[in-house]
Parts: C-alpha cells; structure tokens; sequence
C-alpha cells in the first residue's frame, strides 16, 4: 500500500493536462453513470416520481460520502491509491451494469412482491437497484476532485507551475469536473443511449477510464500497474464482444423472440407465438414485465382486448379515429379491418416501435393512416383536427404517465372530439366497488379523481367497462343514457354482416357497461398539480382492497351483516370470500390466486351459483359490478356445467352461458363465445 510520503519524482511526471483531464473524467463519469441509471431504472421500475426521487437522493448520499472520503484517503495516500480505485469501479461497473445487470435487476424487482400494499414498493426495489448498480462506481468517481486538489495545492506548496493558492486551483478543478458533468449528461442522453444503448455507453466510458489510469500509472512509472490495467480493458472489451446482445429468434414463455432492442423511450422486445387455433400473434413488451399488447397480423379483429377500444366507435358510426398510444398498431389494423372507411391518425411517443409497427403490420401502412411521432399530450396542444372518436392507451411502464391523467389533459382531448365525440380510455385503474361500508379506512380508487376530472373539463356521461378488470372509460361529449349506449352495442352484436370476434366484443360490452354517477365531479380532481402516482398502479390498487376487507372483516358488525347474509346478495358474497382470502392466506394477488384454488374458492363458486337460483332481477348490472372476471375464469367449471342441467333456473342458466363465454374470450374464441352472450343479453330483456 502506498503512503502519503511524497514522490517528488513522480510528482514531476504527472502532467498538469492529465490532473485536470481527469477531473473532467470524474465529472462526465458520475452524469453518465446517472444517466444510464435512469434509464436502466425507468425500463424495470417505470419512471414515476418515486423512482427519481430514490435515485437521486442515493446518487447524492454516494457523492457525499465519497467527497469526504476522498478527503481523508488523500491525506493518507498518493495517487496511486486512485488510480487503484478508479480501477476497481470500472471493473465492478462491468460486471453489474453489463454482464450481470439482468440477473441483479430480475432480483430486485421481485422484491415487489414483499412490499405490496404499501408505498415501499415504490421505493425499496429502485433503491437496492440503484445501491447494487451504481452507489459503488458513483463513491470511487466522487473522490477524484478531493484527491486532485490535494496533488496540486501540494505542488503548489513546492513551488510548481501550478501555484494559484488552494481556493484557485479548487475552482478550476470544480469548473472542469462541472464541465466534464454537462458533457456525461448531455452526450449519453443525445447520443450514445438513444443511438447505442445502455450497454455500448458503459463500455464507452470503461474505455475512457480505462486509457486514462493506463496513462496514468505510465506518467508515474508504474508500467507493471498500466499493463495490468491494459489487460483488464482487453479482457473485458473481449468478454463483451463474446457475450453478443440478446439473441433473437430466443425462445421464452411468451414465444420467439423476434426483435429486442433500446429505444428512446425504453427496452422494446417483440414476441411471436401461435395461438392454440394456429394463428399467429405477436406480443409487444415495452418493459421488464408488462406486455402492452397482443396483434394477431393475419386476424386484427381477434384479440378480444384490442376490440374493446373501438366497438363503441364502430357501433356509432365514427369515421374519424385518433388513437394516441398506437404501439405495435393492433388497434389502427382491427379499425382498417373493420371499416374500411375509417381515417386514423395514429400517435406513438416512440418512433422506434412506429417503424416496427410498420415493419412488422404491414397492413396498416394505408393511406388513410397518418402516423405522428410525438408526446400525446403535445400532439393534442398542436393539432387542429377534430375527430369522432379518440383512443387513449399511453402507458409508461405499468401505469399511467402522469401528464396524460389529468383535467388539463382531458380538457385539450375534449377540445379535439367534433359534435356526439367520444374519448375512449384505458386507464388501468379497476373500479373493484365490493366494498361493504364497514371498511375503517377505505383505499383511494384512483379512477374515481379521473371520473372527476372528466366530468369537470365538460364530459356530459360517463361509462365504465371493467371486464378485463382495466378501467376501460368510455367519456361522451353530450349526454347519453345507457340504454342508448347498451342498445348500440347489441344491435351490432345481433347483426350478421358484422364479423364473429367483433361481435362478441360488442356484446360483452353491452353486458359489462356500467354508468359513472355524476356526484364523482365532487371528489378531488387529478390535475397536474395533484395526481399520487403511487396509485396509478393496477395491481397495488388490488392489494390494497383486499386488505381494507380483510380488516373490515375483523369488526364485530361483520359477523351479522356480511357472514350471516347467505347468498342472497352478490355483493357481499365477493367481500366475504375477498376477505376471507386476504386473512386466511394474503392480500395479494397470490394469496387470492392461492385461496381460489383450494375449498374457499369452491365455496366461492357455489355460493355465486346458489345466488343466481334465486332469480335476480338485476342480474346483468350485479354481475358487471360485484362478479369479477378473475372469479368467472377461476371458477371455470363449476359455473359452466349447470346450463346443460335440465331444470335449471333461468338467471342461473344464464350464468353459466356467461361463464362458458368467459372461457372462449379468454382464447380470443369470438366466434364461440358469440351465441352464449346473444343468450344471456336477451335473459330479461
């Protein structure tokens, strides 16, 4: 180990361009470290203000600590000893942010699942991540100033060419790493990760560090140290090139993959795979868990889920369509397949996944398609169009970006829609509505602050269809009454000359619409000065229900008015079960997961059967509200057989015709799936 003795001879041969070079160096490392961290953090935590705000403050407690530090260590040893360090965290920043960064980032985000329910999943996983990547490398780059300072102010004590005095040579050392800190933030966030990804960045800067303490330890004399430091550089250039990107055509639980790649905007893989009817669709996953969405190319129309954007479009004849969020352009093919007279405009922050659209969709390259690369909420400031029907599905990660969730956004939407407009949304926020009133704390249901927004900017009726438990709005520029919503969608769904998959989509919307009251414009708006991101997040949201019945569960009154009520009522027959699968198991989705496959969920299903028996006279609007689809697909059998049961009663019959045809629009069956719900829409009508 080296001492702080002065070399004097060493001293000599250190160059004053090389000191100040690598103060440059230190400063362009720590930006560029941060932004590959955001990037890195943003495609696997998504890019909300918690993840920024843990990066951060962790970015500043490494440089502190590394400031001082530096301080001490200068005091005690020579540069060598930096050089050294230096060293170390560029092999450590090969090892974890290249060749082991997807094993540590799969790690850390699944310690999600030990903390949902509470505002710390939006913290612990990005912090550990953020710790394990990049807090080492950041502590060891932060000490380059303290050092230099101390190199130069003691040359300056020897009378070197260097003596300006400790408070100048501070400041040039500062401005230089300043300036090298502009340049590290700038150049990776225009250049290098847009045009190279992450990975090429980081072996851009280990190769700049790694000339620099080779050049380094030969100014000191020390060439046994810059060989070694050449060969650590040529051994891991070599691992790197070896190692190769992530194989395409690689097979995974989605399928085959057939592109990965970064982005502007993130990491963008494409998936393919042959459904069990032999049709091909194509996956787009723009992050580590969350598939966006599902194209079939040969068969738009398909996909059950991408049908329920537009049947209410196509069922009030909208000829002018904007969709803002087009990703892999499932929506814009079912809308050409569909009407072929319709004219889209097709918005997509990320021009990487427009062009694979394209690539990968080819039909939809029409010209009656105008395809934008642009923000939304930009887009809807600029454009002068107006449209009949508006598409928002704008996501970051797993949730909603928060600019595109609020009444200032919605109002420029609102602005767009022409006469009898509609803006369709999905929102990823559930509006589970099994609550019982005795719930002590009941948890925010953020869809309702978006309820309240849209009315407030000037949407007369509101409608929700949480069928795929997504928060699919439907919001009207003039009033309408679901009657004349309801009975759009089943006309279509009854016509003929209207294609299978299509019209099973039109006809579980007609069963599954419901109306959002107008008393929500009284709750807190989401605006951008108010949106708690922490609750844009579908599965968090679950969690948080089954907990607050869970705990209501535990009061007294429960026993009376909840488990005592038998099974005459839907509503309290789901929170009972819901709460009994938060305290008997967990709540989350794998302890409701758990609870359905044991005897609770057999309960669960025949009690819901025993319900129907009874006749209910509202049995459409009590299914849409209070049965889940997750409860209808776990129940699978148990609800499906009694149709073919002779005797059976009506409401009942009609249940198990509906949990037939939940099974066929799980496998995109549409046209199976198609004359159970014209027979469950016409019970009772």
């Amino acid at each position: 180990m080296d001492t702080a003795r002065p070399d004097a001879g060493a001293s000599s041969r250190l160059s004053s361009v090389y000191l100040h070079g690598l103060a440059f160096l230190g400063g362009f490392g720590v930006m560029l470290l941060e932004m590959c961290a955001f990037r890195v953090l943003a495609t696997t935590f998504g890019s909300s203000i918690y993840v920024t705000g843990v990066l951060l403050a962790l970015v500043m407690i490494s440089l502190s600590a590394g400031y001082y530090l530096g301080g001490r260590f200068s005091r005690r040893y020579d540069l060598g000893f930096l050089l050294w360090l230096l060293l170390g965290a560029g092999v450590y920043v090969a090892l974890t942010g290249v060749f082991l960064s997807e094993p540590l980032l799969e790690a850390c985000f699944a310690l999600r699942g030990a903390f949902r329910g509470s505002m710390a999943i939006h913290a612990v996983p990005p912090a550990v991540a953020t710790l394990l990547l990049y807090a080492g490398p950041m502590l060891a780059l932060s000490q380059v100033s303290p050092f230099l300072i101390k190199v130069l102010t003691a040359r300056a004590a020897q009378g070197g060419a260097e003596a300006r005095g400790v408070g100048a040579t501070a400041g040039n050392l500062m401005a230089l790493s300043t300036v090298g800190s502009i340049v590290g933030t700038l150049l990776p966030s225009f250049v290098f990760i847009p045009l190279l990804g992450v990975p090429s960045t980081l072996w851009i800067f280990l190769g700049l560090l790694g000339a620099a303490l080779v050049g380094g330890f030969a100014l000191m004399g020390r060439h046994g140290a810059a060989g070694v430091t050449a060969a650590v550089l040529l051994v891991g250039v070599g691992a790197g090139f070896l190692r190769g990107p992530e194989g395409v055509n690689a097979p995974s639980r989605m399928g085959q993959l057939v592109f990965s790649a970064e982005s502007l905007y993130g990491n963008v893989k494409i998936f393919r795979s042959t459904d069990e009817a032999g049709d091909t669709v194509l996956y787009y996953m723009p992050s580590r868990s969350f598939v966006h969405s599902a194209v079939y190319p040969g068969r738009p129309l398909k996909d059950q889920f991408t049908n329920s954007y537009l049947h209410l479009g196509l069922a009030r004849g909208a000829r002018r369509y904007l969709i803002l969020g087009s990703a892999l352009g499932g929506a814009v093919a079912a809308l050409l397949e569909a009407d072929p007279r319709a004219e889209i405009t097709a918005v997509e922050i990320d021009p990487l996944v427009s062009d694979l659209a394209r690539r990968f969709v080819p039909r939809i390259e029409q010209p009656r398609v105008r395809f934008v690369v642009e923000d939304a909420r930009l887009f809807l400031r600029e454009d002068r169009g107006a449209y009949d029907y508006i598409v928002v599905d704008v996501f970051s990660g797993e949730q909603l970006p928060a600019h595109c969730v609020t009444q200032e956004f919605f109002a420029l939407a609102h602005a767009r829609l022409a006469p009898g407009g509609v803006l369709q949304m999905n929102t990823n926020l559930w509006d589970f509505q099994v609550f019982t009133g005795l719930e002590t704390s009941t948890p925010i249901v953020p869809v309702h602050h978006l309820h309240s927004a849209l009315l407030r900017v000037g949407f007369a009726s509101l409608f929700q269809n949480d069928y795929f438990e997504n928060g699919h709005l439907y919001a009207f520029r003039e009033r309408t009454s679901l009657e004349e919503v309801r009975g759009a969608l089943a006309r279509q769904a009854r016509d003929e000359a209207v294609p299978a998959d299509l019209r099973a989509s039109m006809a579980i919307a007609a069963l599954q619409l419901l109306p959002v009251p107008d008393t929500r414009r009284g709750l807190r708006p989401l605006s951008d000065s108010w949106v708690p991101e922490h609750a844009l997040h579908l599965k968090g949201n679950f969690d948080g229900y089954l907990e607050a019945l869970g705990r209501a569960s535990l009061r007294p009154e429960w026993k009376e008015q909840v488990q005592e009520a038998g099974d005459s009522e839907l509503r309290l027959i789901a929170a009972r079960h819901y709460a009994q699968a938060a305290t008997t198991h967990a709540p989350t989705y794998d302890g409701f997961n758990a609870y359905m496959a044991g005897e609770g969920g057999a309960r669960f299903c025949s009690e819901v059967m025993a319900w129907a028996s009874h006749g209910p006279k509202d049995l459409h609007a009590q299914l849409a509200r209070y049965l889940h689809t997750r409860v209808v697909r776990r129940c699978g059998r148990a609800l499906s057989e009694p149709a073919q049961t002779p005797g059976t009663a009506p409401a009942a019959q009609a249940l198990s015709q509906y949990a037939r045809a939940v099974r066929y629009l799980a496998a995109n069956q549409g046209d199976s799936a198609l004359p159970l719900l014209l027979d469950v829409l016409a019970y009772g009508s």
